[in-house]
C-alpha cells in the first residue's frame, strides 16, 4: 500500500511540473500583454532581455540591407558606402529606440515602431491577430498577422530563463519581397 501511494505521488508531481512547464510560456505571454497595455516599464523590465533584443533587431536589420544591397547589386555606386556606414546607423538606431515603451509598442500592436512613435489610443488601433506556440523547447513565439500583407507580419521570441522563466529575447521580422523591376 505504501508503495503504490508513493508511486502514486510520483505520478501526480510529474503530471503537475510537466503542465507548469508547459504552461509558463502562456502566463509570461500574457504577464508581457497586460504590462504593455499598462505601459509598465518596470514590469517590462522584468519581462524583457533588452541586451538580447536589441542584437536580434541589429542582426534582422543588419540580415535586410545587406539584402537589399545585394538585390541592388552593382549599379548602385553607393553601395560600398551603405555597406560600410549601414551596420552603424542600424546599431545606433536600434539602441535609441528599444526601450520599454517601443516593445509596449510592438507587443500592443504587432507592429516594429518607428522613431518618435507613440503608441496608438486604445480606441483607435486595430487589434492584431496573434497566435501563440512554442518554436522548440526553450523558444516560444507569439505572431502578429497583419490580416492586409503578410510582409508586415512580426514574430516575437520568448526564450526560457532557467525551468520556469521566460523572457522576450528576439524579434523575427518578414521577408522583405524584392524589389520590382
Amino acid at each position: 500500500m505504501n508503495r503504490k501511494l508513493i508511486n502514486g505521488l510520483a505520478v501526480v508531481a510529474g503530471v503537475v511540473f510537466l503542465g507548469w512547464f508547459a504552461a509558463t510560456p502562456y502566463l509570461a505571454a500574457k504577464a508581457l500583454g497586460e504590462a504593455a497595455e499598462r505601459g509598465d516599464a518596470r514590469a517590462l523590465e522584468r519581462l524583457v532581455d533588452f541586451p538580447a533584443l536589441r542584437d536580434s533587431m541589429k542582426t534582422e536589420f543588419n540580415e535586410r540591407l545587406v539584402g537589399e544591397m545585394r538585390a541592388r547589386g552593382e549599379d548602385d555606386p553607393l553601395g560600398g558606402l551603405g555597406a560600410f556606414l549601414g551596420p552603424a546607423i542600424i546599431s545606433g538606431a536600434v539602441d535609441a529606440l528599444v526601450t520599454p515603451q517601443a516593445v509596449s509598442l510592438m507587443v500592443r500592436s504587432g507592429k516594429t515602431p518607428k522613431a518618435g512613435e507613440t503608441p496608438p489610443a486604445a480606441d483607435d488601433r486595430p487589434e492584431p491577430k496573434r497566435s501563440l506556440g512554442y518554436r522548440d523547447p526553450n523558444t516560444f513565439a507569439i505572431r502578429f498577422e497583419d490580416a492586409e500583407r503578410d510582409d508586415r507580419s512580426v514574430t516575437l521570441l520568448m526564450k526560457r530563463r532557467g525551468v520556469f522563466g521566460w523572457k522576450l529575447a528576439a524579434i523575427d521580422l518578414p521577408e522583405t519581397p524584392p524589389p520590382a523591376a
